[in-house]
């Protein structure tokens, strides 16, 4: 595969540079409008596609309530021996299900009984905290602070679309 050299000209002066800004600003504002476009679009989509598939969902909602209904009402029958009834086009029947729900004071109440076995904690190191630290506090706790100048260019967009409008006045 053959290799793509880009074309791009050598920014030799600041004034390079500042047009540099200029370009980037307009073409994150070309951008922005591409993905506003293709948001508004997606949103246009999603909600067509909601209200089509509206009467389907009630639809399936009502069979699956029927089908419930019939597995209830006959369910001394259906599922005396098995909890799963296999037909050719599916299976319905019953699973066991359990759910523990808790109140704002089950936490308090665990740890005050001891049990805090059924309490979960998440435990990390806090880095931001840990910036305050020295660095041979840091080496003590196998942790190393890394110090690097990360190149950054941000373009004014309020000037850039004030010489837009310049340009088109």
């Amino acid at each position: 595969m053959a290799r793509l050299k880009p074309n791009v000209k050598k920014i030799e002066t600041i004034e390079d540079a500042n047009l540099t800004l200029k370009e980037i600003g307009l073409l994150e504002r070309e951008l922005e409008v591409i993905d506003g476009d293709a948001h508004k679009q997606i949103a246009e989509i999603k909600t067509v596609a909601v209200k089509a598939g509206e009467p389907i969902r009630k639809r399936i909602t009502d069979l699956s309530a029927l089908l419930g209904a019939y597995a209830e009402y006959n369910r001394a029958e259906l599922f005396r021996d098995k909890k799963t009834v296999q037909v050719s086009f599916g299976t319905f029947g019953y699973r066991k299900s359990t759910s523990i729900t808790v109140r704002k004071t089950t936490l308090d109440l665990l740890e005050k009984l001891g049990l805090e076995k059924y309490v979960r904690v998440k435990k990390e190191a806090d880095r931001e905290a840990m910036a305050a630290l020295d660095d041979e506090t840091l080496a003590q706790v196998d942790a190393l602070r890394k110090v690097k100048d990360d190149f950054f260019c941000e373009a004014d967009r309020e000037e850039v679309n004030k010489d837009l409008l310049k340009e088109q006045i």
